[in-house]
């Protein structure tokens, strides 16, 4: 069965549109396919059939535009084609010319309608796409007070709308690319012409390119598949649902991959830096911008070490605590019948499976199971001395840094990074503590986003845009970053302070 489909899809249309339609009924099994639609009509003495498949393309583009136009046409010659019909006839403006069965099968699978012509060995392949789509809304992930509120969507033109409103240039280039060996899906590399590298776009084009799995479902694949190391454990990829924030990347010399049914964009290469920045930063003072973003920055560090650190000082160097300080954990640890380390890998494993399940409930009962977790549980575990009281307010504070994170992939690789820095503590004290945030730095540093380091332009250093760890005057950030084009376009001539 698989051989016979491949030879059908082979080759190119036949002249006869009687064994045209046979050839397309046999490879959309209709009519057990019943979305697969046939319609035949007539012009002026010539037949026509459109192949649609119904859901995906709009009943009333076609009958209107399409059936209609045909059925009252002028009269035409006694020998027509394609071309004839796209100019002379149909009244749908996105039309174009196919003869290869492959391409036109392709094209009605993603919502487009084939239209044959008896006579001819090419098919015109209408843009008739019209399925239900969920309309521009507020983002899920990355809200924010202060800025634009709307986000991306599932349907690829749209999101592609988004970006050409924010960015309202003819530079702004939009390349379709097709990923998926079997099942084929849409792609499409966004970059701003002349603003980003091309050795970034061609490493972006070339990894899309080469993608060889049968079917890929959304960005979430993609990401896996082009990513530089696999193994990281932090993503080598932003992927963000805001339109203004793929804009700001994409007007500092990044790519943007958006992808069909996918509310999101993927924005390489990125640095450490850009997972901290939030998209109300650049909308808020810059004052208030910087105090921000180091309460992140603090959050970041206090939610990979601080459980870490309590059980390497609590373990091996009591000797550096206050002894009013030791002698109320001492204390509160007396009827404690588990060691510390036990205790805080309790605590961790609660607190994020109340997280996990939280997040998969229905959400009218989702804010309800957070404060039963966090207030009955914890209350009772607790008057069980199960659990210390200062450990629960270590793991909270590590909870809420955690939280702090704008990224949201960033932040659960982080949670692993933490694990990592317990273990680390519990066996050697505070030497295991330096010797995994030395582990963690020199992986960082050999980690690359498309070939660029992940710690630029810190490590190594790389003249750069002031917008990094903190955000200074809008008037100093008159440069792109330095992923950007050499002598680009958008590099100002002289920086303008009021």
């Amino acid at each position: 069965m698989d051989t016979l489909q491949t030879s059908l899809l082979r080759g190119t249309l036949s002249a006869e549109l009687s064994e045209n339609e046979r050839r397309f009924k046999a490879l959309f099994k209709y009519p057990v396919n019943s979305d697969a639609q046939f319609r035949r009509t007539e012009l002026s003495g010539h037949s026509l059939c459109a192949i649609y498949l119904e859901g995906m393309a709009d009943d009333k583009k076609i009958s209107e535009f399409v059936l209609r136009a045909c059925a009252e046409g002028p009269d035409v010659p006694a020998s027509i084609d394609a071309r004839y019909l796209i100019e002379n006839v149909l009244e749908i403006a996105q039309c174009e010319c196919e003869d290869r069965v492959e391409a036109i099968v392709d094209a009605i699978v993603a919502g487009k309608t084939a239209l044959l012509i008896d006579g001819c060995g090419e098919a015109v392949l209408l843009e008739t796409r019209g399925y239900p789509a969920r309309q521009v809304n507020r983002t899920t992930n990355e809200s924010v007070v202060i800025g634009a509120q709307e986000g991306f969507v599932e349907s690829l033109r749209t999101n592609m709308t988004l970006l050409r409103r924010y960015i309202p240039s003819r530079r702004l280039i939009t390349e379709t690319i097709t990923v998926g060996k079997r099942v084929s899906s849409a792609a499409v590399l966004v970059y701003l012409d002349g603003v980003a590298d091309e050795r970034v776009i061609e490493e972006a084009r070339g990894r899309l390119k080469r993608i060889d799995a049968p079917a890929v479902q959304g960005l979430g694949a993609i990401q896996q598949l082009i990513e530089d190391n696999p193994w990281s454990l932090v993503p080598q990829l932003m992927q963000t649902e805001r339109p203004d924030r793929a804009a700001s990347c994409l007007l500092e010399g990044q790519v943007v991959i958006l992808a069909d049914n996918s509310p999101c964009a993927l924005a390489a290469p990125v640095t450490l830096f850009h997972q901290l920045h939030a998209s109300d930063d650049s909308f808020s003072r810059w004052q208030y911008g910087t105090f921000l973003r180091l309460i992140r920055i603090a959050g970041m560090f206090i939610s990979v070490f601080l459980p870490g650190l309590y059980i390497a000082l609590t373990d091996y160097h009591m000797h550096l605590l206050p002894m009013s300080l030791l002698g109320s954990i001492a204390e509160a640890r007396s009827n404690v019948p588990f060691p510390i380390l036990v205790e805080i890998l309790i605590m961790e494993f609660s607190f994020y499976l109340i997280n996990e399940a939280g997040t998969r409930i229905p959400q009218q009962i989702g804010s309800a199971l957070g404060i039963v977790g966090a207030l009955i549980l914890g209350q009772a575990a607790v008057s069980a001395s199960i659990i210390s009281p200062i450990l629960i307010i270590i793991v909270a504070i590590t909870g809420l840094g955690n939280y702090a994170i704008p990224d949201y992939s960033f932040g659960i690789g982080l949670v692993i990074c933490r694990l990592f820095v317990i273990a680390s503590g519990a066996l050697l004290g505070l030497y295991g503590v330096c010797l995994a945030a030395s582990c963690l730095l020199v992986s960082l540093c050999g980690q690359r986003s498309l070939g660029y380091p992940y710690l630029a332009p810190v490590a190594p250093k790389r003249s750069h845009n002031p917008d990094l760890l903190l955000r200074l005057p809008i008037w100093t950030q008159c440069d792109p970053m330095y992923l950007a084009r050499k002598g680009t376009w958008m590099r100002a001539g002289r920086k303008v302070r009021p």
